[in-house]
C-alpha cells in the first residue's frame, strides 16, 4: 500500500496592485491633478480664444481667491482636520475691508488680514482646548461668521467708493500677467519651502499621519494644530482682499459660495482628507483644475445654481476613489 505524500504547500506570491489601488497612489503622487489640468487645457483649446492672453489672465484672476482659500484648507487637513469656516471668515474680512478703506485707507488692508488670523487662531484654540471635532468647531463659527456679516454689512453690499487705490493695483497685469495671481503663487512659494525645509512641516505631516505617536515623540500637537488654523485665517483674509480688490465690492455672502470648490480643490490636488499626505503646490493645481471647470460651465450654459452639483459630485468621487478603507480612519 503506497503511502501518499503530502505536497509542500505553494510559496504565497504577492498580489499585483489592482486598477483601484493604483489610483490613490497615483492621486497621492500629485501625478492626478496634472493630468486632469492637462485634458481640460486640451479640451478648451476647441475653443479659438481659450489660449488669448485675455482669456488666461481673467482665469488666473478668477482662480486666485480660490487658490488662496483652497491653500488655508490644505494646511488645516495636513493635520487631520478639517475648516468649514474658512469661506464665512472670507466673506467677513472683506465687509469689514471694504468698510474700513473709507476711514482708514490702506491700515484697512492689515487690519482685515491680521483680524482673519487672530479669528483662525480662536477657532484653533478653541478645537484643542474643548477636544471637539473640528468639523463641528467650524461649523459652528461658520454660523457666527455669517451673522456678523450680516450685522457689520446691513444685509447689504458694500460698495468702495473711497480707499480703493490701496488694493486697486493688485489687479493689475505686467507684461499680460495679473499680479494677484503672482501674488498666489509668492505665497505657495514661501509655504512650500517652509513646509519642506523647515520643522514645521515635518510636524504637520507627523501631526496628520498620527497624532498619538507625534506627541509621544515630543512635538507640541497643540500648537502645530492653532497655527495652522491660524494660517488658514490670514489665507482667508488675504484672499478677501484680492475679493473686494476684483468686485469693488463686499457682501454677507461674497466668499461663501468657495467653501465647496476650495474643498474640491484641495481633494482634487491629492491632499487626504485623513491628514498627512499631501501639500500646497498640487493643491494650486487643484485650484487652477477647478477655476477651469467653472469657466467651463459657464461657456457651456450651465446655470450657477447647478454648478455646486458637480463640485459636490467631485468631492464625493474623489474620496470614493483615493479613501484608505481602514476602520478608525475619520476626519476629526
Amino acid at each position: 500500500m503506497a503511502t501518499g505524500t503530502t505536497a509542500p504547500p505553494k510559496p504565497r506570491t504577492e498580489k499585483r496592485p489592482t486598477r483601484r489601488s493604483r489610483l490613490p497612489r497615483l492621486h497621492e503622487a500629485g501625478a492626478a491633478p496634472l493630468l486632469v489640468l492637462v485634458l481640460l487645457v486640451v479640451v478648451g483649446s476647441y475653443d479659438p480664444s481659450f489660449f488669448q492672453l485675455q482669456s488666461l489672465a481673467s482665469l488666473l484672476e478668477q482662480a486666485a481667491p480660490l487658490a488662496l482659500l483652497a491653500i488655508g484648507q490644505a494646511l488645516v487637513v495636513l493635520t487631520g482636520r478639517i475648516d468649514l469656516s474658512n469661506a464665512g471668515l472670507a466673506s467677513l474680512a472683506g465687509v469689514v475691508l471694504a468698510q474700513g478703506l473709507g476711514s482708514w485707507g490702506p491700515v484697512a488692508v492689515p487690519v482685515a488680514v491680521l483680524g482673519a488670523m487672530a479669528c483662525g487662531l480662536l477657532i484653533g484654540t478653541v478645537h484643542v482646548s474643548t477636544q471637539v471635532p473640528s468639523f463641528i468647531i467650524t461649523l459652528g463659527f461658520l454660523g457666527v461668521f455669517a451673522g456678523l456679516s450680516l450685522s457689520v454689512s446691513r444685509a447689504d453690499s458694500i460698495l468702495v467708493t473711497h480707499g480703493s487705490g490701496s488694493i486697486d493695483w493688485i489687479f493689475l497685469r505686467i507684461f499680460g500677467f495679473p499680479i494677484s495671481y503672482a501674488l498666489v503663487l509668492l505665497v505657495a512659494l514661501m509655504l512650500m519651502a517652509a513646509m519642506r525645509s523647515l520643522t514645521i512641516g515635518r510636524r504637520v505631516r507627523a501631526v496628520g499621519l498620527n497624532e498619538r505617536a507625534a506627541a509621544y515623540s515630543g512635538i507640541r500637537t497643540q500648537r502645530v494644530v492653532v497655527t495652522m488654523f491660524a494660517a488658514s485665517g490670514g489665507l482667508s483674509g488675504l484672499a478677501a482682499v484680492l475679493q473686494v480688490a476684483r468686485l469693488q465690492s463686499a457682501g454677507a455672502t461674497t466668499s461663501d459660495s468657495l467653501l465647496l470648490p476650495a474643498l474640491a480643490a484641495v481633494i482634487v490636488g491629492g491632499t487626504a482628507l485623513s491628514g498627512g499626505v499631501g501639500g500646497v503646490g498640487r493643491t494650486v493645481c487643484g485650484a487652477l483644475v477647478i477655476a477651469l471647470l467653472r469657466v467651463g460651465l459657464d461657456l457651456i450654459g450651465v446655470d450657477a445654481a447647478f454648478q455646486p452639483i458637480l463640485y459636490g459630485g467631485i468631492v464625493i468621487l474623489a474620496i470614493a476613489v483615493t479613501v484608505q478603507r481602514r476602520r478608525g480612519v475619520a476626519v476629526a
